[in-house]
């Protein structure tokens, strides 16, 4: 089997060759496994397998854990990424909001004015067109109030003389 070496930079393996060996490497019942010491039997390669697949979980755990951690500084990132788009999103529609409010305003402002100089407009020849009418009734009842008076006039002249000279049948008759 070929010397297997660490992911982390570390030394290679030593080739198994008695005590040379970690204790947690070497197997664990040699005599028992009917072996001659030598370390080049089947339940010793056997156990440097198992030992080195023990290892291989071990080094693909340590792996795991950081790729987990680094997919999770990334995860983390993206989402920071994410909402820092979505807030330049959210600040965007809302000046943008904001502008066309400003220009709505301005336009209903506008059309408010002129609406309003329209009625104004309006009304006043409205106005004008009532007080020309009142001026010309204002002068034809006039006309008709002095007519009246002129006749009062003369209806008083007549009443007078009548009874000036009624008056002065009478005081004549008297006397």
């Amino acid at each position: 089997m070929p010397p297997a070496t660490t992911p982390r930079g570390g030394a290679g393996r030593v080739p198994p060759s008695g005590d040379a060996r970690s204790p947690a490497k070497r197997p664990r019942d040699s005599d028992d496994s009917g072996s001659d010491g030598d370390g080049d039997s089947d339940s010793d390669s056997d156990g440097g397998l198992v030992s080195d697949l023990k290892e291989i979980v071990c080094l693909l755990r340590l792996i795991k854990g950081g790729a987990n951690r680094d997919g999770q500084r990334m995860c983390e990132q993206i989402i920071a990424s994410v909402a820092a788009e979505i807030q330049t999103m959210l600040e965007e529609t809302q000046l943008k909001f904001e502008m066309e409010r400003q220009n709505l305003l301005k336009v209903l402002s506008n059309t408010s004015k002129e609406q309003c100089e329209n009625s104004l407009n309006e009304e006043y020849s409205k106005l004008q067109e009532t007080y020309d009418m009142f001026c010309r009734e204002k002068d034809a009842h006039m006309q008709t109030f002095r007519d009246l008076f002129s006749e009062v006039e003369v209806e008083k002249k007549k009443l007078l003389e009548q009874y000036e000279h009624h008056n002065g049948d009478h005081h004549v008759i008297r006397t």
